[in-house]
């Protein structure tokens, strides 16, 4: 008889590197149809294998990972690009049909798309977090730069357990031990984090972050690391040196005040942070950083 012994961290590493992979695969093909077969293939693990992995890792099934995903990016069609159609949403959604999106929608919102895109306003979209979620005051807005910014290429460790301090801590932690250990670390190295969700959509402890390392070209996988290309484009930047706790605020006032007026609508990337090195401002308790909001012509 075999004994069941604990995972080796090498060995556990290898599982979620794997799960993290398909994670990504299906982010990146939300508008069309995926089987179960294609997806445990991205992952290396049988189809039979996989479901049950897959399942212990995220929390959720995939197809259950999937549908949710689809939903919640339905919804930030309706509020951010009210321009597009409810057929367009559906479409680019990944639903079959106008139909199927409907009924979908409607048992996970509990209101129908339309209704959603007319009740949710920004403002109460945020009534349900706490204070501790949002800083006590929306800061005001620095000025907004649009600009192009250069296709980046990144290695990261992300985390899929809320915007809360410890999970995102967790997973800067294993980019600057992983990033130290490729050389990939240097004063002039600009830092990403990723934001894929937002938090008045998607369950706060669900929630998607992705800490990021640019990485050369010559570094094409990694036993822990993975790896996510941001294509290049328009950009709204908006420059900080703040305290943790302005970034989630500065966010919601450039969704709720600046993109409504803006002439701009988000793309379909998700925002990010880009952290530059500061000493000093480390020092103090400020980050310096960009956050970045990929936008598109109206």
């Amino acid at each position: 008889m075999i004994n069941s012994r604990p995972l080796s961290e090498s060995s556990r590493n290898v599982y979620t590197n794997r799960i993290e992979r398909t994670v990504l695969y299906i982010n990146q093909n939300l508008s069309r149809s995926m089987t179960l077969t294609e997806i445990a293939g991205e992952s290396g693990f049988s189809p039979f294998h996989f479901h049950r992995i897959f399942h212990a890792l995220v929390g959720e099934t995939p197809q259950d990972y999937i549908n949710r995903l689809r939903l919640e990016k339905a919804a930030n069609y309706l509020i951010k690009n009210p321009t597009l159609s409810k057929t367009e949403v559906a479409f680019n959604c990944g639903f079959s049909s106008s139909a199927v999106f409907a009924r979908s929608f409607k048992k996970h919102f509990r209101v129908t798309a339309s209704q959603y895109s007319q009740m949710v306003s920004l403002d109460r979209r945020f009534e349900h977090l706490q204070p501790s979620d949002l800083a006590p005051e929306l800061p005001p807005l620095p000025e907004i730069q649009i600009r192009n910014a250069p296709a980046m290429r990144l290695a990261y460790f992300g985390t899929h357990k809320g915007y809360s301090r410890e999970s995102i801590g967790d997973a800067w932690n294993k980019v600057f031990a992983w990033a130290q250990g490729h050389d990939c670390l240097t004063p002039d190295s600009n830092l990403v984090g990723i934001c894929f969700d937002d938090p008045t959509i998607t369950p706060k402890e669900k929630c998607r972050y992705y800490a990021c390392v640019p990485v050369p070209e010559g570094i094409m996988k990694d036993v822990r690391a993975n790896f996510i290309n941001i294509p290049a484009g328009l950009r709204a930047f908006c420059h900080l040196e703040c305290t943790p706790e302005v970034i989630p605020s500065t966010f919601f006032t450039l969704y709720r005040d600046w993109l409504p007026d803006s002439g701009y609508l988000p793309d379909d990337i998700p925002p990010y942070e880009l952290y530059y090195y500061s000493m000093d401002a480390y020092q103090a308790g400020n980050y310096v950083l960009d956050v970045c909001i990929p936008v598109v012509p109206l």
